[in-house]
């Protein structure tokens, strides 16, 4: 193949060509492209020459924002988890006899004090056995009697040599068959005047019952047949799980002496149900569990608490505060102070030239609308609580001026009409 460079004749023909080319006609899209082009060149040229108004940006107003002090307040360490009360004493209630059930003498949901009678089972039958039973008794003291005297007979019969030694010996035989019986009837009065008083259930504890469980009418087995619940109101436990991590902070601070020990004292701690704010309820830890769940790494931890309002009750989803240690000087800053960038909190610090400072900080808890800052700031700091999503690091900002407030006016007097 010809690879030989191209002649000077070939470039004359098309530098001829190009030259008949452009006596011919443009088409209308190239006038509309060099139209664009002379306009984009036109605007540039003034930007650059003349507009001092038009090249130069206007400088950035100072953004307002609103600026406040940490609060610095006397506070402990404290440690949150989620449980459940429940009562300190539970009670199922069950018939100790058989018979058909009588009478209910409680009112379902209402609580009632030790003894109070709640079922009445038919004792009828338990009378006529403690009936038949006192008979038999009777019977068996006389009985006794009779023998206690044959006794005395032949004991002095056998010391005036008159009856023999075999008689004697069954006179002492009678008397004590006597008395083995009449203490085994006793013993069978005793059980049916116990059978006859569980004829009426009554309340072990003091507390609350929940419905009954059978009717008027139905047929109660002893140990089996579920007559109510009863449950204790006050006292009431919490009991609640503390994580591994924590119990081995809470371990470090008792060697360290910064707190007690919960197994040689007790701890105070506070409750807050699922609609109340802080922690209203005051309690003592009264139970730390032996072991730590391998299943769940966490140790079982029981609270007590007073409830004579009854505002507390078993079963209530509770959020429970245990302290760490004593009251230690902490400081708090708004919650919409802080800004977040994936895992690092931070907040505008704004010094005395009204310079935006970006200051990384540690949280800790949060109180109401509040939250702990464990480092990273001073008392003395001044930050940027509202108006921070316009700020920028080393952005000078202008602190928002509280508005005054203007005089009430003075009501005008009615005019009066004649």
């Amino acid at each position: 193949m010809d690879v030989s460079p191209p002649s000077l004749s070939s470039y004359i023909g098309k530098a001829t060509c190009f030259e008949r080319d452009k006596m011919r006609p443009f088409p209308p899209f190239f006038w509309r492209a060099a139209g664009l082009t002379c306009v984009f060149f036109g605007m540039t040229f003034i930007s650059g020459c003349g507009g001092n108004a038009v090249g130069r940006s206007m400088p950035m107003e100072a953004p307002i924002v609103r600026l406040a002090q940490p609060e610095e307040r006397e506070m402990g360490d404290f440690a949150e988890f989620t449980g459940r009360t429940e009562a300190v004493e539970s009670v199922e209630i069950r018939a100790r006899v058989s018979g058909y059930l009588k009478e209910i003498k409680f009112t379902p949901g209402k609580e009632v004090a030790v003894g109070d009678v709640l079922f009445v089972i038919d004792p009828r039958p338990y009378e006529a056995e403690v009936a038949r039973s006192e008979g038999t008794k009777a019977t068996v003291e006389a009985r006794l009697k009779r023998a206690v005297a044959e006794l005395a007979r032949a004991e002095d019969l056998r010391q005036k040599g008159v009856n023999t030694q075999a008689d004697f010996d069954l006179a002492v035989a009678n008397q004590a068959e006597a008395a083995a019986t009449s203490q085994s009837t006793q013993a069978s009065l005793d059980k049916a005047k116990l059978d006859l008083e569980f004829t009426q259930v009554t309340a072990p504890i003091a507390g609350r019952t929940s419905r009954e469980r059978i009717t008027v009418g139905n047929l109660v087995s002893p140990d089996t047949t579920l007559l109510t619940t009863l449950v204790s109101l006050d006292p009431i436990h919490a009991y609640f799980d503390v994580d591994e991590r924590t119990v081995l902070e809470i371990q470090k601070r008792v060697r360290e002496k910064r707190m007690p020990s919960a197994r040689e004292e007790e701890i105070p701690i506070r409750l807050s149900l699922a609609n109340e704010d802080g922690f209203p309820h005051e309690g003592v830890v009264d139970l730390v569990d032996n072991r730590i769940d391998v299943g769940t790494g966490t140790i079982q931890v029981r609270g007590r608490f007073a409830n004579a309002d009854r505002i507390l009750m078993p079963g209530l989803f509770v959020r429970v505060q245990l302290p760490l240690g004593p009251p230690r000087s902490q400081l708090l800053i708004p919650e919409r102070a802080l800004s977040r960038q994936q895992s690092v909190y931070y907040v505008y610090v704004v010094g005395e030239d009204l310079k935006a400072e970006r200051r990384d900080v540690t949280v800790g808890r949060q109180e109401g609308s509040q939250r702990v800052i464990e480092a990273g700031l001073t008392a003395n700091d001044r930050i940027i609580v509202v108006g921070q999503q316009r700020v920028r690091p080393g952005m000078v900002v202008k602190e928002e001026v509280a508005a005054e407030k203007k005089p009430a006016k003075e009501p005008i007097a009615a005019e009066k009409t004649h």
